[in-house]
């Protein structure tokens, strides 16, 4: 007759993929709110053939998009706390979770495409 073993061997594994998951969210969450910073304090590299290309006048557009990028970091961290914590209450419980919900995936995609979006608006406009 079979007896129940608890697992033990895999806990240290998916724990470790949950933190790591996690510190994903929190590294994308840094870099666009350093994005945002450096919307906000108007740094632009130089040009090779404009010196003083680097110092360009400060517009309303670039600080309308330094808060979209600065909201969709929080969301970010939000996403991957959340995230956390349902895997971890799922490896608890001994459910599988080697599944994301569709809500994470919904809310990550949101966040690519306004990325994208925005990356779009600050290759085209010289300004801003």
């Amino acid at each position: 007759m079979p007896v129940l073993q608890e697992i033990r061997v895999s806990e240290g594994r998916d724990y470790a993929m949950l933190e790591r998951n996690l510190l994903s969210h929190l590294r994308l969450a840094v870099l666009l709110s350093l994005l945002s910073a450096s919307l906000l304090l108007n740094a632009r590299l130089p040009t090779p053939s404009e010196p003083g290309s680097a110092h360009t006048p400060q517009s309303t557009m670039g600080l309308s998009i330094a808060v979209i990028e600065v909201g969709a970091a929080v969301i970010t961290v939000a996403a991957g706390v959340w995230e956390y914590w349902q895997g971890y209450a799922d490896m608890k419980a001994q459910r599988g979770f080697l599944r994301a919900s569709q809500t994470h995936l919904a809310i990550l995609s949101i966040l690519g495409i306004v990325v994208f979006a925005i990356c779009l608006m600050l290759i085209s406009k010289e300004s801003i």
